[in-house]
């Protein structure tokens, strides 16, 4: 059986950032722009219950007043290929059960908040959860994601935001490989803000402080505690486009590696990063945003693990008419991955979308993703392809439903590794 993933190595592009201002994009293209915020939530690259889609499910939705919300959240989802594996024979030597496919509701509810003062922003949200399974009800668990995050906004001057949240949630099971009940609770606390220094030239810094636990006994020696520093100067034109220079430095920790009684060893490592950003649009039509860096990780006593390379990511966007929009991104990135024989991988891919404004109250969106991934230490080589097809209907003004139809194929040189998996899932959101 696999160990489970615990936590992302975090490039800049990963931690959190100021606040941009959504520029005047055609509405088509807006709406993903405006899902920029603090950035404390791309920290919450884990704790999903859902395997992993290529399409953001369920799409980002807010509600639309400002104020305190009661919301509610109800999901069903089903899988054809729950644990990742290439047959019930290989579910059958591992755990005892040749079933791969489940269903699973979920149900969460609790609050949200939103304040937009005259001095700042104060902004989150309070949610409780429960998802049960069908078959494997081992699986069976209660989670929580609470969030705080306050912003202030003197642009062009300065800026500044200080953030905290708290996310407990099943993990992914394509990785633990069996019905393994392993709740992981990640506690992040961050901060940060931009300074303007001379005309178009500012600086930025950011922080965080990273707690990540794993429930299941087995896979406590994977908990983590993670520190993050990044900071650089930025040029931005009068038309808003920006250029920037990015040091970050991460310090990793396993505090129970004692406890680790087989696979790869686990051992503190140290990654620093020198990147560059950019963000070019012309505020109309079409946007081009992203980094590329170099990367050292080093891990002290263990040196097979250290890599040495090129890492980033690049976004486009493009707003083909008022109601239609077409996007692009090409990465290669760091992932912890705690095998047998590694704790990482590095991932190289693209993924394609596209968005379409059917009416106001219909939203029709499509993904496909294609990856490869390498093990360090290892000859194993996976090839992954997803797909998703996504709609979204808003009946009425704090309401959305969504559907999702998702597939993944995965090829790998490893035995059992190689697998297909269909997802359908359908979510209703209601804010009150």
């Amino acid at each position: 059986m696999r160990k489970a993933i615990t936590t992302m190595l975090l490039s800049p592009s990963h931690v959190p950032r100021r606040p941009r201002r959504a520029q005047p994009l055609r509405d088509a293209l807006l709406r993903p722009i405006r899902r920029l915020g603090s950035g404390v939530a791309a920290l919450g690259l884990l704790c999903a219950a859902l395997p992993a889609q290529a399409a953001e499910f369920p799409p980002a939705w807010a509600p639309d007043t400002p104020g305190l919300h009661p919301v509610l959240r109800l999901q069903h989802t089903c899988s054809s290929n729950l644990f990742g594996l290439s047959s019930g024979a290989a579910a059958q030597r591992l755990f005892g059960d040749t079933q791969l496919s489940d269903c699973w509701t979920t149900a969460q509810g609790g609050l949200r908040f939103d304040n937009d003062g005259a001095v700042g922003r104060l902004h989150g949200h309070a949610l409780v959860e429960r998802t049960q399974y069908n078959h494997y009800r081992a699986l069976d668990f209660t989670g929580h994601d609470v969030s705080l995050t306050y912003n202030l906004d003197h642009t062009p001057h300065w800026s500044a935001y200080a953030s905290a949240s708290d996310r407990a949630a099943l993990q992914d099971l394509t990785i633990l490989q069996a019905p393994v009940l392993d709740v992981v609770r990640k506690q992040v606390v961050s901060a940060g803000g931009m300074r303007r220094l001379e005309g178009p030239f500012s600086l930025t810094a950011d922080t965080a402080l990273i707690r990540i636990r794993n429930a299941a006994a087995s896979q406590r020696p994977y908990d983590m505690d993670i520190g993050l520093v990044r900071l650089g100067p930025r040029y931005t034109s009068a038309a808003g486009n920006s250029v920037g220079y990015v040091l970050s430095l991460q310090q990793g920790r396993y505090p129970n590696a004692a406890m680790q009684t087989s696979g790869a060893p686990l051992a503190d490592y140290h990654q620093i990063e020198n990147a560059a950003q950019f963000f070019w649009s012309d505020a109309a039509y079409w946007q081009v945003s992203g980094t590329a860096g170099y990367m050292q990780y080093t891990a002290p006593s263990l040196p097979s693990l250290d890599f040495h390379g090129a890492v980033g990511d690049v976004e486009a966007k493009l707003a083909v008419t008022g109601k239609t929009a077409l996007g692009m991104k090409l990465y290669r990135k760091l992932m912890a991955y705690n095998t047998l024989t590694t704790n990482y991988q590095v991932v190289t891919g693209a993924q394609l979308n596209a968005t379409w404004d059917v009416d106001a109250a219909v939203r029709l969106g499509a993904e496909w993703t294609r990856d490869q991934a390498f093990f360090p230490g290892t000859t194993r080589r996976d090839n992954i392809q997803g797909g998703a097809i996504t709609l979204a209907y808003l009946p009425r003004p704090g309401t959305q439903l969504a559907l999702l139809l998702g597939r993944t194929n995965r090829s790998s040189n490893v035995v059992d590794a190689s697998y297909v998996n269909r997802t359908v899932s359908l979510n209703l959101q209601q804010a009150f």
